[in-house]
């Protein structure tokens, strides 16, 4: 794949703009959580009931919905709540407890030079991160990534977004609701699987790797490198 001059970079969140240990987020993540909706001997139940709707939003394929709406359907018929009076739980969760999540995180080291990069050369940016989360705990991870004042031009949160990644519909949605087309657009990601996807849908991949990592297979990659051989890769076109 040559250098061309793309217009926008989609790029994910987690792992790729952010440094995060996914495994022990989610650990702490869901008991954190499902104190909102119960006593504390039934915090086991309510986050298998979290991990059931977060995988109904994962398996949504008709696009009749936003996966918010399919996560709160599923979660609050387990729970014993209305959708809505689920929404205000979690809501309340986000502004709250969910900021001692920040432990687990840290800005990713090169991530930002690499925004002010593309943002210097005139690209837009979309957050295409994998929307299993609300845009209220999506938007405390770019806080916490230094990213706050990057004006993405979207930002995939499940209150927008009809599919999650992989499936073909998150990626032409994306390109629905900027106007671009697939030859204009660049995906940045270091998910082999979710975020190359975004390849079968006519979309340049770049999987996004670390100094030093181990090579992985990723069939749907074009090109892999740290963030940092991206920007001259692109500053080439």
């Amino acid at each position: 794949m040559s250098s061309p001059r793309f217009t926008t970079l989609l790029l994910d969140l987690d792992g790729t703009l952010l440094d995060v240990e996914m495994r022990s987020f989610l650990e702490a993540f869901f008991p954190l959580a499902a104190a909102h909706f119960g006593e504390p001997g039934e915090a086991r139940r309510i986050a298998r009931a979290m991990g059931d709707a977060a995988r109904a939003m994962m398996e949504a394929r008709d696009g009749a919905r936003t996966v918010d709406l399919v996560f709160l359907d599923t979660f609050a018929a387990a729970v014993g709540c209305t959708p809505a009076e689920a929404r205000a739980r979690f809501a309340a969760f986000y502004r709250g407890e969910f900021e001692r999540m920040r432990r687990f995180v840290r800005p990713l080291p090169g991530a930002r030079s690499f925004v002010d990069d593309a943002l210097a050369r005139g690209c837009e940016l979309v957050l295409a991160t994998n929307p299993v989360f609300f845009l209220e705990p999506i938007l405390a991870r770019v806080r916490w990534a230094g990213l706050a004042d990057v004006p993405f031009a979207l930002v995939t949160g499940a209150e927008l977004m009809f599919w999650t990644k992989p499936h073909a519909g998150y990626f032409r949605q994306i390109l629905a609701m900027t106007g671009r087309r697939p030859e204009q657009c660049l995906m940045v990601g270091d998910d082999p699987k979710m975020d190359m996807a975004a390849k079968e849908s006519g979309i340049a991949t770049w999987l996004a790797v670390g100094e030093g990592s181990a090579a992985r297979e990723a069939p749907l990659a074009d090109r892999r490198g740290t963030l940092a051989e991206l920007a001259d890769w692109l500053r080439v076109a």
